[in-house]
């Protein structure tokens, strides 16, 4: 009996987060993005001044592969082509606010779980929460 209200409680929290996830997904318009973009957008999130060539070396495929995929990104509004001041040749890949939110989804849907959180339970509540979160 007990073991069945754990799984009803999992699945709860799970289904919380997965509606957090796709609530966000939502207001930042990701319908229209595979998953292999995502890839992407976290890939150029994580690297600092970040260049054609050195998207396709990490992801280890051509530059004219990377073109194409950037391109498709700038027209979905997810990142941005910046020359570099000091050799026009260069161009940097950056993200725009919205790649920046999609890339950092998770993070966004773990801050609006917390918040409901924050909402539903009372101080006590969420102490006892942590406590037994930890224990896991």
């Amino acid at each position: 009996m007990k073991k069945e209200l754990i799984y009803e409680a999992v699945r709860k929290f799970n289904s919380l987060g997965h509606e957090c996830n796709l609530e966000i997904s939502d207001k930042l318009g990701m319908s229209r993005l595979q998953l292999s973009q995502l890839h992407y957008l976290k890939v150029i999130d994580r690297t600092v001044d970040i260049t054609f060539g050195k998207l396709a070396e990490i992801l280890n495929i051509t530059k004219p592969s990377v073109t194409e995929i950037v391109n498709k990104l700038v027209k979905l509004d997810c990142v941005e082509k910046k020359r570099c001041s000091n050799d026009k040749r260069i161009f940097y890949i950056k993200l725009t606010d919205k790649g920046r939110n999609i890339a950092r989804l998770q993070y966004l849907a773990e801050q609006r779980v917390v918040d409901i959180i924050f909402k539903v339970f009372d101080d006590e509540e969420i102490d006892t929460f942590i406590k037994l979160i930890r224990k896991l």
